[in-house]
């Protein structure tokens, strides 16, 4: 399978899986800053901080992430649309499990399609998301495997991933959910992941 194939091949797999749009854009286009991933544990400490192996301070953070887009020339991005009514309600906690879910998906196919390094990200914290109920992660505590592997991806805000940048980079509008708007019906928000190429 030639390279425009597969990249083809994997946009129309996350669209099947449950994405509103899916892109190919160049690694380099992915803005990635160490501020962003400060804030994690800035002023404002993220109530997930240290609770998972994917959030900081178990992640490798924009210094890991640089190698891994220095080896790496494509990236699929992926998105959600959702109403923003959805994003501020008990309802978004699926959505975001959906988006790892796909990610995780895209990323076993491009890894079966020749791109043995492929590397998934999403948003929010997989503790949230999947280990609600458990007291604490089980890699972190007790260097067990991940309980769901298949699935949890790490989170594009601890390594300093720029998301609006993404959001435009792939030719998508990046308006900002404003809790404002929650009883809109019109109104639209939005969450992504990536997969990076190898």
């Amino acid at each position: 399978m030639k390279s425009k194939q597969q990249l083809a091949y994997l946009i129309q797999e996350a669209k099947k899986l449950g994405a509103t749009s899916s892109a190919i854009i160049s690694s380099k286009d992915i803005q990635v800053e160490d501020n962003l991933a400060a804030l994690c544990n800035g002023e404002y400490t993220c109530p997930n901080y240290g609770l998972a192996a994917s959030c900081p301070p178990y992640v490798e953070g924009p210094i890991g992430f640089r190698k891994w887009q220095a080896q790496s020339k494509y990236a699929i991005t992926v998105k959600i649309e959702l109403p923003t009514s959805v994003m501020f309600s008990d309802e978004r906690k699926g959505v975001m499990q959906l988006l790892h879910q796909i990610v995780a998906a895209v990323e076993q196919k491009a890894i079966e399609t020749g791109f043995g390094k492929a590397k998934a990200f999403a948003g929010g914290s997989c503790k949230e998301l999947f280990c609600e109920d458990q007291e604490r992660c089980c890699v972190v505590v007790e260097n067990k495997p991940c309980r769901h592997i298949a699935f949890a991806r790490p989170s594009m805000s601890g390594f300093g991933i720029d998301v609006t940048q993404l959001m435009l980079s792939s030719g998508w509008a990046a308006p900002k959910a404003e809790k404002s708007n929650s009883s809109d019906k019109d109104a639209t928000s939005w969450v992504t992941g990536l997969i990076m190429l190898a």
